[in-house]
């Protein structure tokens, strides 16, 4: 039986994992651990889950805390593709790696200040943005793989990110925007900044502030 998340994402609240949070409390002693819950939460919201005695289940894996780090296993859905996440302190940053054993790929990113997700009261704050900054980095990308790893994805979404971002270059403004806003993948791919130029370039009235990352999608 799937785990029911109760349709709210982490970053919206959800009362399941303020129950998580204020359940676990005896467990958190730093704010890397809980960050790490927050990372937990995420992978949840994108359909990974945590599989126990072929239980399903959205409380922390036991045994997460290890020699190498925070470790929290996955499986993608119902399906036997497996991921991990590993969260651990370099110095003053926060480093979360997510891998994806059968296609033996990995996606990271670093957090440089902990401090800004976790505040005096050892609350976590700043959430829709830790959820921006993992889900684009790591976690969207790790449920990508997991779901070509398992067949799941069909039609353009199959293809890696090259190829679509050349599909893009052919483009013309309208078609970049309409396709982008069809799945957060192709979002992410088509606010590339060398196919804005291409089209600032090839179109003298589009006038967009590239380097201050001025978002196209709002211009239009």
């Amino acid at each position: 039986m799937a785990v029911d998340t109760g349709g709210k994402l982490v970053e919206e609240g959800a009362e399941w994992f303020t129950t998580l949070i204020e359940s676990a409390k005896k467990e958190i002693s730093s704010a890397t651990e809980l960050i790490a819950f927050a990372i937990h939460g995420f992978m949840l919201d994108l359909n990974f889950i945590v599989r126990e005695q072929n239980i399903e289940k959205r409380e922390i894996p036991s045994s997460w805390k290890t020699s190498a780090g925070i470790v929290f296993k996955y499986n993608y859905k119902n399906t036997d593709v497996q991921a991990q996440i590993t969260i651990f302190n370099l110095g003053k940053f926060i480093q979360i790696h997510g891998f994806i054993p059968s296609a033996s790929e990995s996606f990271t990113v670093c957090l440089k200040q902990g401090d800004e997700f976790v505040n005096d009261n050892f609350e976590l704050v700043n959430v829709k943005r830790l959820a921006t900054i993992f889900k684009s980095q790591v976690g969207e990308k790790m449920q990508h793989k997991s779901r070509l790893v398992a067949g799941l994805e069909r039609g353009l979404l199959q293809l890696p990110d090259d190829v679509i971002h050349l599909l893009f270059t052919f483009m013309d403004y309208k078609s970049v925007i309409r396709l982008s806003l069809t799945s957060s993948r192709l979002y992410e791919l088509g606010m590339d900044k060398s196919i804005w130029r291409r089209l600032c370039k090839i179109n003298k009235g589009i006038h967009i502030q590239l380097e201050s990352l001025q978002d196209p999608y709002t211009v239009f």
